[in-house]
């Protein structure tokens, strides 16, 4: 598996966008998040570099990804809390963990929160 493959399995397909009292939306990650950029062909990004930070709490993933057809950068913050909840019922299992990722551009500046996954 090629590096670039190896990328793209780090990153979900999909994010789901609260709708407040009206549940969750699902939307692709497979797409452009930069402003005036309509892209979502998966085939037109190219995820090509990770950075990877850790702690007690969370967990951050950056994947900056290429978009061909707009010719920019843009990069995929994927940031998992590790404890957002125990067990009531069993002291043994594993805390509860969320995802949220976020877009930023190529100078790390956030584009704002996508959702969760």
């Amino acid at each position: 598996m090629s590096e670039k493959q190896d990328l793209r399995s780090e990153i979900p397909t999909h994010a789901y966008i609260s709708l407040a009292r009206r549940g969750m939306e699902k939307i692709s990650l497979d797409q452009c998040f930069l402003k005036d950029c309509d892209n979502q062909d998966v085939n037109l990004l190219e995820p090509f570099k990770k950075e990877e930070f850790e702690d007690d709490k969370k967990i951050i993933k950056k994947i900056s990804i290429r978009c061909k057809k707009c010719n920019r950068t843009f990069i995929l913050k994927l940031e998992t809390i590790k404890k957002v909840a125990y067990s009531t019922q069993k002291k043994d299992e594993e805390p509860l963990s969320m995802g949220i990722v976020y877009a930023l551009d190529d100078k790390d500046h956030n584009l704002g929160h996508i959702g969760y996954f």
